[in-house]
Order: structure tokens, then C-alpha cells, then sequence
């Protein structure tokens, strides 16, 4: 699997967007309504992540 790991990818400015989703070869084959869930379901994985790593630093 292709992945560009850098500080541009880590710390974005803008959304991640449907032309982005769609040029990664796993998903060329998505619809625009298919590269849309994926965005919201990237989301809400990081939002759940950084929710969960919030409570940890809480903890100890």
C-alpha cells in the first residue's frame, strides 16, 4: 500500500478532499458518495482516537 507519511500530511490546513480520496489507487473505483464517507469516517476514527489519548493523559 502506497503511504506519504510527512509533516504535510500529518499537519494539514484544510480537509482531506474527494479528489484526494479518489487519486489513491484503493479507491479510484469509489463514487463521490463512497470518497465522502471515507472522509467522515477518517474523522470520526481521529476524533475517537484523540478523544481516547486526551483521557489517558488524564489519568496519569
Amino acid at each position: 500500500m502506497e503511504f506519504d507519511l510527512n509533516i504535510e500530511t500529518i499537519v494539514r490546513q484544510h480537509d482531506l478532499t474527494i479528489e484526494e480520496v479518489l487519486s489513491k489507487q484503493m479507491f479510484s473505483h469509489f463514487t463521490e458518495q463512497q470518497a465522502k464517507d471515507v472522509i467522515l469516517t477518517i474523522k470520526k476514527m481521529s476524533i475517537i482516537i484523540f478523544n481516547a489519548s486526551e483521557k489517558k493523559d488524564q489519568k496519569t
